[in-house]
């Protein structure tokens, strides 16, 4: 065991990205855990909604039935109170009656479930599966609950380095001019209807790998619309999703329920479009692990803010301000508030050569497409 952990540890502390990290992480404890189909998600750390997956022996039916029946409802809150609770490995079979039901008639009997919870916040989830009922034995479930916290701190350095890596992407999308929306419409049953040419490049790049159907819709979108379809009718009907794609290149995902058809179905609506710089620094100061207080000084700073202001307005001296400064600029890297600024905000802001027409918001679409309904309809 003592070997395997080494062998973790000098993974997570490698400098690789999400997916490549995941990859050698299953490689790494193989031996020791042996399944037969798993399932290792990133998650968005503000949300805690599965970003990207990376499977093997998963049939593409139970990767669609898991997120249209269990999934944000089911097994993403039990996955985070357990965490909270400090049980990060523990069989999903056993705290879930709908989650047995549904992996075994996927042929399923044995599973374990790892999240890896980092600051408060959920950075990936693990699950392990088996075809046959013999459970995972103790020493399988002690070396996961060892290895977590390495895990943890490994999945938060590659969301590190997938944004370092999204620095060509971008260029190639600027060259390209390709930085409009696409828009994706799913039916009742999760099914595309419309895909336009620019959502098939963006949806391709936030594919999960060893998993999906012939319809090719990733997993977190199909989460998207299952969340919005189970939000009661008096909420707001819009979920908004920041992914990070196999390049690196960051998105917003904006979704929004249609009007009901004859059939009391509704389609949903996805936009989704590459993330400009300042849509990225919010999550960026999380992925740092900024303190609330620093954040909110870094964020002052970046309006061009003087430190006697910030102290007034956050009721502090202008030293403790110089020292939250400080510390921010240690932990990201950079010397200086132009630097830190420069860091996190001033791309994002910078004015472009040609600006992008104006998109029509996913509610502004979901109304065309009732109309256009309606229009049918008519004699």
């Amino acid at each position: 065991m003592e070997s395997i952990l080494r062998n973790i540890q000098r993974a997570c502390t490698a400098g690789l990205d999400s997916v490549t990290l995941r990859r050698e992480l299953v490689q790494r404890i193989a031996s020791d855990v042996p399944v037969d189909a798993y399932a290792f998600s990133i998650c968005d750390p503000d949300t805690g909604l599965m970003a990207h997956t990376v499977a093997q022996g998963i049939p593409p039916t139970l990767g669609r039935a898991y997120v249209e029946r269990l999934y944000p409802t089911e097994c993403a809150t039990i996955a985070v109170t357990m965490s909270r609770r400090g049980a990060a490995v523990f069989s999903m079979l056993d705290k879930s009656p709908a989650a047995r039901r549904t992996f075994g008639n996927h042929g399923i009997e044995s599973h374990i479930h790892s999240t890896f919870v980092l600051d408060g916040r959920l950075w990936g989830t693990w699950c392990m599966m088996r075809e046959h009922k013999s459970p995972h034995d103790a020493r399988s479930m002690a070396l996961l609950r060892r290895a977590g916290p390495w895990i943890a701190r490994g999945l938060k350095s590659a969301s590190l380095v997938d944004q370092a890596l999204v620095a060509q992407e971008r260029k190639d999308i600027a060259e390209s001019g390709s930085t409009s929306p696409g828009v994706v419409v799913l039916d009742g049953r999760n099914r595309p209807l419309v895909r336009t040419a620019l959502a098939k490049r963006w949806l391709a790049d936030l594919a999960d790998s060893g998993v999906g159907d012939a319809d090719d819709v990733p997993l977190s979108v199909l989460g998207i619309a299952t969340r919005l379809r189970r939000t009661p009718s008096d909420l707001p009907q819009e979920v908004v999703l920041r992914l990070r794609g196999a390049s690196g290149q960051w998105y917003v995902l904006r979704g929004s329920l249609a009007e009901s058809d004859a059939s009391a179905a509704s389609a949903v609506v996805v936009v989704v479009r590459p993330a400009v710089r300042r849509e990225i620094a919010p999550m960026l100061t999380h992925l740092y692990a900024l303190s609330e207080r620093e954040r909110e000084v870094v964020a002052a700073v970046a309006r061009g803010e003087p430190t006697k202001c910030i102290a007034a307005a956050l009721g502090v001296s202008p030293h403790t301000i110089e020292e939250h400064l400080e510390r921010a600029c240690r932990k990201i890297g950079v010397r200086g508030r132009k630097a830190l600024v420069a860091k996190l905000f001033v791309d994002g802001y910078a004015p472009t050569v040609t600006a992008p027409s104006p998109a029509k918001t996913p509610a502004a679409i979901a109304r065309t497409i009732s109309a256009s309904r309606e229009n049918r309809a008519t004699p």
